[in-house]
């Protein structure tokens, strides 16, 4: 069985978004990294993102209304040029960057909530439902083929000059990403306006439907792996190494294990074989979180951060259909979809908050490789419980 096609809007909003991931290829991972060189700990990249995550939320809310009225194609093509202005203030501050994390942090978030938002809501207008696992599968692939070349470049042009050189290298060249991504959305079809629902709606429709607000329990849960996910491997490798270098490849790597294991579901996870998919991905990222405990050298860390990507699609991808399916159910889904997108997003980083709240208030007690190792395992166990909910309960209400 062949996967369907996808249409030219599809194909254009496919094209913009892998050019901007593409971007956060080239940086994200070394933004994060350059927030721990120049605070000089750890608490300055936990600081970082939580003034990220704290503003990712709040700027989906306010977008909503800020937007109201206007296609989503709009927040998107004002988060690729905010994201824009966030990577030319880094270009600015350089050094003193260390002073402002939070601020940073704050800002990047707004930038980047525009974008999702509009993203988000993009690929419900304009993906046909039988092509989402295929438009999901792909970009997953596309952006994985970037993110295997885009780190090794990043940690080389780093490695090679001194100070902070290479990073401000690093950041003009997501700054250029960026500024094409915004260029070529011009091609996606702009879609139907949002429809202005009150705050309260979002809370509501989680109050109104058993099925939705289940959902959202899973992706509370699933925003606590994500929250040390985005940490975790970085700070690992560059405590064990102090190296740059080696933390681009390392990201290469785990990028090119992610792009094929994104293929194969691509390929082979259809609708009933979503949940014995969402098995196989929970129980490779608990088995990845176990190898640390055998060892915290570099080859250990690698061995982690391999097996992990080999085996996150397989949950990830699955879980990214889910929910729009559970939407699809609603006769009013054109008018309230804001609101499911809403009530997901924050509920993300809800889940994402009390990973990193914990990890700031833990590293005073225990050593801060000790604490992300605890949270790794932690957060990957209970990602058990997701497959179990999602199987019993919300693939019938799609099937």
């Amino acid at each position: 069985m062949s996967s369907p096609k996808l249409s030219r809007g599809a194909l254009w909003l496919l094209i913009t978004f892998s050019g901007a991931q593409t971007a956060n290829a080239v940086a994200t991972v070394f933004v994060n990294l350059f927030m721990l060189v120049v605070a000089h700990d750890l608490t300055g990249l936990i600081t970082f993102n939580i003034g990220y995550f704290v503003a990712l939320s709040i700027v989906f809310y306010a977008a909503s209304k800020v937007f109201h009225g206007q296609p989503p194609l709009v927040p998107y093509r004002w988060g690729l040029f905010l994201t824009m202005a966030f990577y030319g203030l880094l270009l600015l501050l350089s050094h003193h960057a260390g002073h402002m994390v939070l601020t940073l942090g704050i800002i990047y978030g707004i930038a980047q909530g525009s974008y999702w938002f509009g993203f988000n809501l993009m690929t419900f207008d304009t993906i046909d439902k039988d092509s989402r696992m295929h438009f999901f599968g792909m970009s997953g692939a596309i952006n994985s083929i970037a993110g295997v070349a885009a780190p090794l470049f990043s940690g080389f042009i780093i490695s090679t000059f001194s100070g902070l050189g290479g990073y401000l290298i690093v950041f003009a060249a997501a700054l250029a990403l960026y500024a094409a991504a915004l260029i070529v959305s011009s091609g996606v079809p702009m879609g139907p306006p949002m429809h202005l629902q009150p705050v309260t709606d979002s809370w509501r429709v989680v109050a109104e439907r058993p099925d939705w607000a289940l959902i959202i329990k899973t992706v509370v849960i699933r925003g606590t792996r994500e929250g040390i996910t985005s940490i975790s491997g970085l700070f690992l490798i560059f405590f064990a190494t102090h190296n740059a270098a080696l933390v681009g490849i390392y990201t290469a790597a785990t990028a090119l294990a992610r792009m094929a294991a994104s293929l194969l579901v691509t390929r082979h996870v259809r609708d009933s074989r979503q949940m014995q998919a969402m098995s196989l991905g929970v129980a490779g990222i608990i088995g990845a979180g176990l190898l640390l405990l055998a060892g915290s050298s570099w080859p250990w860390i690698f061995a982690y951060g391999m097996l992990f990507a080999l085996t996150l699609p397989f949950y990830m991808i699955p879980s990214e259909t889910i929910p729009m399916g559970v939407m699809d159910n609603d006769p009013q889904i054109t008018q309230r979809r804001v609101s499911y997108t809403l009530s997901r997003e924050v509920a993300l980083n809800v889940g994402r908050l009390l990973t990193v709240a914990i990890l700031s208030i833990g590293v005073h007690w225990i050593a801060a490789p000790v604490m992300v190792i605890i949270l790794i395992l932690a957060t990957s166990v209970i990602q058990i419980w997701n497959v179990w909910a999602m199987g019993r309960i919300i693939t019938p209400e799609i099937g």
